[in-house]
């Protein structure tokens, strides 16, 4: 059974998580892959960290574009490339800020296919407030059966947002895939604001769990750096203070995310 895998990411002002995920790829999966980033610009200096990052690991190529739309529309634009591109019977969405922790994940997942089930991966945690169906996988972490997927040829791109919120990166793909009798099976998530009793213990973010083993993390706010995304605290509403809070906090967050999942990717590489 070929069980070849295309990784997925898209890079925007995200390349230390960018190096995190490809090292975590590198420990811990199983079966042949290719990483394809595509780019979708910031900075000189970010694009010469993606180019230093595929000459760092192996079987990393990246495209560079620069984005005219930003937000959502601007990565499902990236997302619709890079899906064009894959030509092995699997292939993984992955959010630059989302890293798998578990050893042999991709063999775990690829062994979830079957003849209904063509996509398993991350939802959100029940716990969060929002308009997104939970009861799919969003693009955060999933793995996909590519002959499906090509075949209904969903796209990444929202729907209007002022109209309906729920269409976010990708809806189209659970439309498509559940009107068409397949279904989709998710990780168990957390969030870790309400529960501190995980491997990331007082580091908010989502954790995920497959057969009671923890196997991704998503830190959920990797591009804007900052914890004002989802912190209701009052010193984070004093105008210009509160900017420069939440871009030391965030950086803080963000760095204490990375450390920890290194942590668990190389106690899991054995």
């Amino acid at each position: 059974m070929d069980k070849k895998i295309t990784i997925l990411a898209v890079n925007y002002k995200t390349s230390d998580f960018i190096d995190l995920m490809l090292y975590a790829f590198e420990k811990l999966t199983k079966n042949p892959y290719k990483v394809v980033i595509c780019d979708n610009y910031t900075s000189d200096n970010e694009v010469k960290r993606i180019e230093t990052l595929t000459k760092k690991y192996k079987n990393v190529e990246a495209i560079y574009r620069k984005q005219t739309q930003m937000g959502s529309i601007g990565h499902a634009e990236a997302m619709d490339i890079l899906v064009s591109k894959v030509d092995t019977p699997y292939f993984v969405t992955m959010d630059a800020d989302c890293t798998f922790l578990l050893k042999d994940w991709d063999e775990l997942l690829i062994n979830k296919i079957d003849d209904t089930i063509k996509v398993i991966g991350t939802t959100l945690p029940k716990t969060l407030k929002g308009s997104k169906p939970m009861d799919f996988p969003l693009v955060f972490a999933v793995l996909y059966e590519t002959k499906t997927f090509k075949e209904l040829n969903p796209s990444f791109m929202p729907g209007d947002l002022t109209i309906d919120k729920s269409k976010d990166t990708g809806w189209e793909i659970r439309s498509k895939y559940l009107s068409n009798g397949f279904e989709g099976k998710i990780f168990n998530a957390i969030n870790t604001k309400f529960d501190t009793m995980t491997k990331y213990e007082n580091i908010y973010c989502a954790v995920y769990y497959l057969d009671s083993q923890l196997i991704a993390s998503h830190f959920g706010r990797g591009s804007s750096d900052g914890v004002g995304k989802y912190n209701n605290k009052l010193i984070f509403k004093i105008p210009i203070f509160s900017r420069i809070v939440k871009n030391h906090v965030g950086k803080k967050e963000r760095k204490e995310w990375i450390d920890k999942s290194y942590q668990i990717v190389d106690g899991n590489d054995k």
